[in-house]
């Protein structure tokens, strides 16, 4: 007698289909959060770098030369503004920004390397007078970074505000437009009524993954 050959029935085909479809909306969301938060540590891996490199210029007394040109605006034994501009200059997007060769040059005059293009934007502003008197150094300093991975209406910010020996605190880079002391709700930079210092924070809520 010949057997009759069974495939799946309908039933059967939409119960996997079923299955597959909520596989996948709990999946996907979650791995589109993973590679959001990879982007996101970037800022914070290399503002600790820049905080090293900034650590060895205050014990290591020597001249900055960029573009094999001496920063007269820097004092030895002080912390160094990487000349005061944003890098790389293009503004925060979804994807990364590309250095050119010059930015990379301020960078590398301390022996910060970033690896190509970054999610973020950088920027150093240094405060705190020493003596003498630099244009682009100081006795204290604050690291800004912003990105916008998510795409939304507002940057995510990182800062590492490092006050001089005396206490006082430099303001803000000019590529963060948050506030300091800090007051927004979802930052990480006021913890239980005590400002973050001297190890990086998120200023703003956004991008937090």
């Amino acid at each position: 007698m010949k057997k009759v050959a069974k495939g799946f029935t309908l039933v059967e085909l939409m119960i996997v289909v079923a299955i597959i479809g909520i596989l996948a909306a709990i999946a996907i969301p979650n791995f589109v959060k993973y590679q959001l938060r990879t982007k996101a540590s970037e800022a914070g891996m290399l503002i600790e770098s820049l905080r090293k490199a900034e650590a060895t210029l205050v014990s290591d007394p020597r001249p900055i030369v960029v573009a094999g040109a001496v920063d007269a605006a820097y004092i030895p034994n002080q912390y160094w503004n990487l000349t005061g501009v944003q890098l790389p200059a293009n503004p925060p997007g979804t994807d990364k920004r590309t250095w050119t060769a010059v930015e990379l040059g301020i960078a590398l005059a301390v022996d910060w390397a970033p690896e190509g293009a970054t999610y973020y934007t950088y920027r150093v502003l240094t405060g705190c007078a020493g003596v003498p008197v630099g244009a682009n150094s100081g006795m204290c300093y604050s690291i800004g970074a912003a990105s916008n991975i998510d795409g939304d209406a507002t940057n995510a910010e990182k800062v590492l505000v490092r006050p001089s020996t005396a206490g006082v605190l430099p303001g803000l880079p000019g590529n963060l437009t948050a506030a300091w002391p800090p007051a927004l709700v979802g930052n990480t930079c006021l913890l239980g009524g005590n400002q973050v210092l001297n190890t990086v924070c998120s200023l703003t809520g956004p991008d937090v993954f």
